[in-house]
């Protein structure tokens, strides 16, 4: 197969915590929440799962093969010695000098991450936490003093993804003119197999992601516990729309049926993982994929096959 692209979307069950704080107010910290026909939901941002994805990512390599942002918030930019520029792209500033004009290098990011979008309202799993900060006055007794927080928690099953763009892995566009015709071109930054390394890291990283906020006091889990993959020779996200339960945590599987279908006979490879107790009908979860020939495994089991067909 000529591999273009990688998807994968999964289900993970949280414990109670708070993933992802919205504005709040002065002594409220909430948890970011979407709406949908009435109810509200929460919710992890695009931005949040990309950091969190990058620092598992730093965890799994040597620390120095990649840069972090200078006091501007700029990335390096050097795709062939950053693996995290190459990977998630980056947007910098070009100085204005008196032969050349200023204005900015941009690098559209390989790795598409999607929201965290969780499935379960949010009013019907939530409380909140009460506690205070504590410091000490900066009067001469040294006491201690303390403000007044309260932080929302919830627990809920999240569905999230990403879209791993392989042609562009480790490969920049080259504008090149002919004739007054234009065309691109992919030029290769670094070799075949540090482009797969690459691509390795970030399949590594979904099942190793820890770095959530307010981890110190709401520690939980936010890796995959229901996963689908799929190797691709054509570049779309249809897989994205493959996972849909409802408030009985029963997955559909007339629409896991025929996403797959679709991808099956574009020639994907595809490839599920599941633990218990996060789909209530795993059964016919199962049955719908024994029919399409692909097999359930564990959730770490389905990455590391990927890998391995992809090697």
């Amino acid at each position: 197969m000529d591999m273009k692209c990688i998807e994968m979307t999964w289900l993970s069950k949280t414990s109670l915590t708070n993933l992802n704080s919205g504005e709040g107010e002065s002594n409220l910290i909430d948890v970011k929440k979407y709406k949908w026909k009435g109810e509200e939901y929460p919710y992890v941002s695009g931005q949040a799962m990309r950091f969190y994805m990058k620092e598992a990512i730093r965890r799994l390599t040597d620390f120095s093969s990649s840069c972090i942002p200078n006091d501007k918030g700029e990335s390096c930019g050097d795709v062939s010695s950053c693996e995290l520029c190459d990977l998630f792209g980056y947007m910098s500033t070009i100085e204005k000098k008196e032969s050349k004009k200023g204005g900015a290098k941009i690098r559209v990011s390989p790795v598409k991450v999607a929201p965290a979008m969780g499935l379960l309202p949010f009013d019907e799993n939530s409380t909140i936490d009460f506690l205070t900060r504590k410091k000490r006055s900066s009067t001469d007794s040294g006491d201690l003093k303390g403000d007044i927080v309260n932080v929302e928690m919830g627990l809920n099953i999240y569905r999230s993804g990403i879209s791993i763009d392989v042609y562009k892995i480790g490969r920049e566009e080259v504008i090149n003119e002919d004739n007054g015709r234009r065309t691109i071109e992919l030029k290769d930054l670094v070799p075949a197999d540090e482009r797969l390394k690459r691509i390795i890291h970030v399949l590594d990283a979904v099942k190793n992601m820890s770095d959530y906020s307010k981890q110190a006091r709401l520690l939980t889990d936010f890796t995959p516990d229901f996963i689908l993959c799929s190797l691709q020779p054509n570049y779309n996200h249809r897989l994205q729309k493959a996972i849909e339960i409802d408030e009985r945590q029963n997955l559909n599987t007339d629409r896991l049926k025929e996403i797959l279908i679709q991808l099956k006979e574009d020639g994907s490879y595809i490839v599920a993982g599941a633990i218990s107790g996060i789909v209530n009908n795993l059964d016919e979860v199962k049955e719908v994929l024994s029919e399409l020939g692909i097999e359930l495994k564990l959730p770490g089991e389905a990455i590391n096959a990927l890998k391995e067909k992809i090697r």
